[in-house]
């Protein structure tokens, strides 16, 4: 069963997400800060990371650069507001597999992970 961490400060989405991913049979975890999320990833070794870049302590970026450097096959999905390109080339530069503006349907987020996961993308 594959392992989710989902890091977002927005509580209500977040728990909509974990539901509806644990219903289609993922593990799921969440952070609502980018410390949470950078205490958590290495001891529960997720192989997707959700990654908001809005979270009020530490800018995603900044996760995202922190995660790829010391855990490189951990794949990491942005999902955001920001949906500028050059914010997505600056994301895949950073070492993002992929970026999903908000708000994300729940079959494009289904369709994403599993390409992801069996790295078709």
């Amino acid at each position: 069963m594959p392992k989710i961490l989902i890091v977002d400060d927005e509580k209500e989405a977040i728990e909509y997400m974990k539901l509806s991913l644990e219903k289609r049979g993922y593990e799921v975890i969440l952070a609502f800060t980018g410390q949470e999320a950078l205490n958590i990833y290495p001891k529960e070794n997720p192989d997707v990371i959700l990654l908001d870049l809005g979270l009020p302590d530490i800018n995603g970026r900044e996760i995202l650069k922190e995660v790829k450097e010391k855990s490189p096959s951990i794949k990491v999905i942005v999902v955001s507001g920001y949906k500028d390109q050059k914010t997505k080339e600056e994301l895949t530069q950073l070492g993002a597999d992929y970026f999903l503006g908000k708000p994300v349907a729940p079959s494009q987020l289904y369709e994403q992970l599993r390409n992801v996961l069996n790295k078709k993308f």
